[in-house]
């Protein structure tokens, strides 16, 4: 009995090494890393000299942090989606002086997610042409769909990548059953930086569940509960300890876990016009051809045939929640990034193996191999497309700098004025940008940042019966912006609009 024991523990160590050795990412590949990870966080709208440029969620995320700074909690104070986590070290950072600290943690996170994501790729496809190409793929898409950086789901990623490569490992029996603490530990994080990952969270351990009873692992499965749950509260024990003091509890649960998952509409475009083109995101992002590809084919006699099935259903879970926005922004992309990559790069690489074959076996003069020719199979199957989304992306960001060169001189304009009059009183922006609150360092008097936080009619009527309360002292307007009937006639009844000069398109009332 003892020689069969230490014949397994050998077998298992000399696999774990085996695997270690596979999986090492080359130094060449990590410098590319750095380069990639670096070039994304300084383009970040932490860095102060783009933090005018941010958009609506971006501003508002960094406006929470900054209000969290100061006393003003997300969740009961202000509506927030984010994570509790999130929240506190932006707002860390402003209390360090500067967000350019924000920029060396998206570095760092950026940096992580590229290396796991590396050895996934390689585990599923055992081909580094393919893996170095996908790689840069994934860089890519980060700065195309997450421009700017700053989302929630950017931080969470690597994370949720550590996670998959474990479960990667576990369900090919090359991990202990006490490392599923490090499963609870990186789990419980993710859902701090962005409570959204719960979907993937629930489905892998729904896999595990499922795996160990179809294994008759039950013993062993009941001992791997015990560690998520030690793993969970090495991190839960601390964080939660604020949260129960600052009476979060219950807002952050309702807010940043159950809204997300029950509000599918983020923002208020019709749905007939989002629904097309988030799929059409989806398609021409290289996200979704892949996982097509895997469901028509399947790959039955693949080892890991249980995390492929795993990393399909929390692409169809994403990708339904992604299809039902109504909004027209990319960084919902995020989210579904890594596991359509994944499917995606699985049928090029086989593509890419079966042109290799072919030129062997026809005597053609062989053509050009290595990432290239990885490159151009991709962009073969799905080149027009490919560049539509980065047209859209580019028509976005334009918009975006657009609009901000428009307004930021307005916007600074009223910050000041209202910096230099309102004193400890509220006012309420309405407006796409969080940039007068943020540079007037100004508390809002709604809990909803701005009006498209309010996304659906229930919390629009939150917002309107607020702002009827009159707690805003000041109010100003984007008159580009629409603004309800009823919120127009108490603003010319119970408000007078203040005379500042600079000002074409924004409009600035005062109590009576």
């Amino acid at each position: 009995m003892n020689d069969t024991l230490e014949k397994a523990e050998i077998a298992y160590s000399s696999e774990v090494k085996k695997q270690v050795k596979i999986n090492k990412v080359p130094f060449l590949h990590k410098f590319y890393m750095l380069i990639f990870s670096g070039v994304l966080s300084l383009m970040s709208v932490a860095m102060p000299f783009f933090t005018n440029f941010a958009n609506s969620l971006q501003s508002q995320n960094l406006y929470i942090g900054m209000m969290m700074s100061k006393g003003q909690m997300p969740y009961s104070d202000v509506f927030a989606s984010g994570g509790f986590l999130y929240y506190a070290l932006i707002a860390l950072s402003y209390l360090m002086g500067s967000t350019i600290w924000l920029v060396i943690l998206e570095f760092v996170t950026f940096y992580l997610s590229g290396i796991y994501f590396y050895k996934i790729i390689y585990h599923l496809t055992k081909n580094r042409d393919v893996v170095a190409f996908f790689n840069l793929v994934f860089y890519a898409l980060n700065l195309i769909l997450g421009f700017g950086g700053l989302y929630p789901i950017q931080w969470a990623m690597p994370f949720v990548l550590i996670a998959l490569w474990f479960l990667m490992k576990y369900f090919r029996g090359i991990v202990n059953d006490e490392a599923f603490i490090l499963y609870g530990f990186v789990g419980s994080i993710a859902l701090l930086l962005d409570p959204q990952t719960f979907l993937f969270w629930l489905v892998s351990f729904l896999a595990i569940a499922v795996y160990n009873v179809k294994q008759k692992h039950m013993a062993r499965g009941f001992y791997q509960l015990l560690c998520i749950v030690f793993g969970t509260i090495l991190v839960l024990y601390i964080v939660g300890y604020f949260v129960f003091n600052l009476q979060l509890i219950s807002p952050y649960i309702k807010e940043a876990l159950i809204y997300p998952l029950t509000h599918f509409a983020a923002g208020k475009d019709a749905f007939w016009y989002t629904l097309p083109l988030q799929a059409f995101i989806l398609f021409s992002s290289g996200l979704v051809w892949g996982f097509i590809h895997f469901m028509r084919k399947g790959r039955k006699e693949s080892t890991d045939i249980v995390i492929l099935w795993l990393i399909a259903v929390v692409w169809l879970v994403y990708a339904v929640r992604i299809l039902l926005v109504q909004d027209c922004q990319l960084y919902y992309g995020l989210t579904i990034l890594p596991f359509g990559l994944a499917f995606t790069a699985i049928y090029i690489a086989d593509l890419y193996q079966s042109s290799l074959t072919k030129d062997k076996t026809s005597h053609r003069r062989h053509r050009k191999v290595g990432s290239s020719r990885v490159g151009e199979i991709f962009m073969g199957r799905h080149a027009v497309v490919s560049w539509a989304v980065l047209v859209y992306a580019l028509f976005l960001l334009s918009a975006n700098v657009t609009s901000t060169l428009t307004h930021n001189g307005e916007r600074s304009t009223i910050a000041t004025y209202l910096k230099n009059n309102v004193g400890d009183s509220l006012v309420y922006v309405w407006d796409r940008s969080a940039k007068i609150y943020l540079d007037g360092k100004l508390k809002t008097g709604s809990q909803f940042v701005l009006p498209i936080a309010a996304a659906n009619a229930t919390n629009q009527k939150i917002l309107e019966d607020e702002l009827l309360q009159h707690d805003a002292k000041y109010i100003a307007v984007n008159s580009k912006l629409s603004i309800s009937s009823i919120l127009k006639k108490d603003l010319s009844k119970n408000y007078k609009q203040v005379s500042i000069s600079g000002t074409k398109d924004f409009k600035v009332y005062k109590l009576k």
